[in-house]
């Protein structure tokens, strides 16, 4: 689910995890009949990390929207639970694992405590997200599927209730919010404007990073109504998902004129298409503003900073991606790019600084080595081993610049 690396569109894929067989989900309650609590998180490289607590003791878990509960097989160690049954589970890449699904005896947010929450478990080793981002688990929709979550991006805080009037929130300022499958998976209606315009339903999704991420299934409904621009289409990869890296596929980089969430216009949207069943808008939402998702009422709220946003922005000519945790090429987007580098070629040095012995988690955690730089000197190392340099510049791509 995430834009997250440098300044190039890089995307590490945390998305709705869909299931191929009837789940059971909507288990759980809290102890509290009337609740509320403030969640102080972490901001890291866009991602949010909040505490948790499990028998006694704590825990960082990503705070993701887009996914169900999912804890480490370390956590199940050290407590008493009780599996239910196996899943067959399909990563944002369509990547398959099967996960066993268990009942958390209770699980502390705050000083809101759950029973009995259903939470998929993670057996896997050497997983980027659990790595680089030091997180033992997932809050997912299906624990908040009987609250109302108000995250305020400028505090850094996460307001959990069931009761809306504890909250202060402007009835025009809200839009349907529509509850999906037994994972209560949030979605919203959008609107989106070109020559012609036209409506989406996408996921509301806190794990993804960016602002605006459209499936190459509604892409196709959107390009032949004139809704969105092609800036460049290209093969290759650069979607990281829970279980890995997504298949090479031809993807598109795109510019939108107008999109329209709760009667607020952001101009100028850059977006690139992929392989999920999904839409969806991103965690780049709070960079604009503060959200209300009210699971309780079924009403989505967002009080914009400011009243005109244009999220026009210079790019570069490829996109990165990691490959067998090397920085390596991950889509070519300029064509006069295309005959000197291709998807996976590896990137060795940007601005003389080398990147070979760089650790994977060095690229999706720290800094920005990019940071505003309008030009880069970039050495690639292509399949037969030549060493190719070359210049990048961020422009402005599009006709509507």
């Amino acid at each position: 689910m995430y834009r997250i690396l440098l300044s190039i569109c890089f995307y590490l894929s945390l998305t709705t995890l869909i299931y191929a067989q009837k789940s059971y989900f909507k288990t759980g309650k809290t102890t509290s009949k009337n609740y509320y609590t403030e969640i102080e998180y972490e901001n890291v490289r866009d991602k949010i990390i909040i505490p948790v607590s499990i028998n006694g003791k704590s825990y960082r878990f990503l705070f993701d929207t887009g996914a169900p509960n999912l804890v480490s097989k370390e956590i199940l160690s050290s407590i008493n639970f009780k599996k239910s049954r196996s899943l067959s589970v399909t990563d944002a890449n369509q990547k398959k694992q099967r996960m066993d699904l268990v009942s958390l005896p209770n699980l502390t947010i705050g000083n809101v405590t759950f029973k009995n929450t259903s939470a998929l478990v993670f057996n896997g080793k050497d997983n980027l997200v659990f790595d680089c981002f030091e997180v033992d688990g997932i809050i997912g929709s299906n624990l908040l599927r009987k609250s109302i979550v108000k995250i305020n991006s400028k505090k850094q805080i996460i307001i959990l209730t069931n009761d809306v009037k504890k909250l202060t929130l402007k009835k025009e300022h809200a839009s349907k919010l529509t509850l999906v499958g037994n994972q209560s998976s949030p979605y919203i209606y959008i609107k989106l404007k070109g020559e012609h315009s036209g409506n989406e339903n996408l996921l509301l999704d806190t794990g993804a990073s960016g602002f605006y991420d459209l499936s190459k299934n509604n892409y196709k409904v959107l390009q032949e109504k004139k809704i969105v621009e092609v800036i460049s289409k290209a093969n290759g990869s650069s979607s990281v998902g829970m279980f890995g890296v997504a298949e090479k596929s031809e993807q598109y980089r795109l510019k939108i004129p107008e999109l329209i969430i709760n009667n607020q216009v952001f101009q100028n949207v850059i977006t690139t298409t992929g392989d999920d069943n999904n839409s969806r808008i991103g965690s780049d939402i709070l960079k604009y503003g503060n959200i209300t998702l009210d699971f309780v009422n079924k009403l989505f709220y967002l009080d914009v900073f400011e009243t005109e946003n244009d999220l026009n922005e210079k790019l570069y000519g490829f996109s990165p991606t990691i490959v067998n945790n090397k920085l390596t090429v991950g889509f070519v987007w300029e064509d006069t790019l295309k005959d000197q580098i291709e998807f996976g070629d590896e990137i060795i040095e940007i601005d003389g600084v080398n990147f070979q012995n760089k650790e994977v988690c060095d690229f999706l955690v720290k800094p920005s080595v990019f940071g505003q730089k309008e030009r880069l000197n970039v050495k690639i190392k292509n399949k037969t081993g030549e060493i190719v340099n070359i210049i990048l510049k961020k422009e402005y791509y599009g006709e509507r610049n």
